[in-house]
């Protein structure tokens, strides 16, 4: 009876013991890979769960993006932006595992050799002006949400923005037309020509 209530209970104890080993540690998963233990136990899946939420874009908002003359500076860019989806919003933060609006924008700019302030006031004389209607991937947008020029995002084209949210507190995508952006977007400028 105890043999056989052990071959019950051992596997149970192994995929408890791994659930919270996995919870504690963060790491990338891909669907219905195996996965080796150092008992050479492979488990294989094709269900993958997670508490964050990772919006990509679909392939045919990219495919808008780059009919709209985006360059192919201006796509890498945004492609290495989509990265950091996700992680948190901390004042002052300047990455890679957490950032502020300008120091998100900042960090990611850097990547491809524009050295960008680490701050909203001065980004926004960076560059040349233009408007929105003008909007093509890669150029900062900006809003009042203080009085002053104080939320910076980097637009992904289709009416999306990517951005470190202090009100989400996290890196994440949203969409111009959304009332609390539309009132509050101020200005536009472009870095990358």
């Amino acid at each position: 009876m105890k043999a056989t209530l052990r071959k019950f209970i051992a596997p149970f104890l192994f995929i408890l013991t791994l659930g919270v080993i996995t919870s504690l540690y963060s790491y990338d998963a891909k669907a219905d890979v195996g996965v080796q233990s150092s008992q050479g136990i492979s488990v294989r899946s094709t269900k993958v769960e997670s508490n964050r939420i990772i919006k990509v874009p679909d392939k045919e908002s990219e495919r808008q993006q780059l009919s709209r003359g985006s360059s192919s500076a201006s796509f890498q860019l945004i492609q290495y932006a989509y990265k950091f989806l996700g992680r948190p919003y901390v004042w002052a933060a300047s990455g890679p595992k957490a950032f502020d609006c300008s120091g998100f924008t900042s960090y990611v700019y850097s990547k491809f050799g524009y050295d960008l302030p680490h701050y909203t006031g001065e980004q926004v004389s960076m560059g040349k002006s233009i408007s929105r209607s003008n909007l093509k991937t890669g150029d900062l947008v900006f809003f009042d949400t203080t009085g002053s020029d104080s939320h910076v995002g980097i637009y992904i084209g289709n009416g999306k923005f990517i951005h470190a949210s202090s009100g989400k507190r996290k890196v994440m995508i949203s969409d111009l037309s959304e009332a609390y952006y539309k009132s509050r977007f101020s200005a536009a400028r472009r870095i990358i020509s």
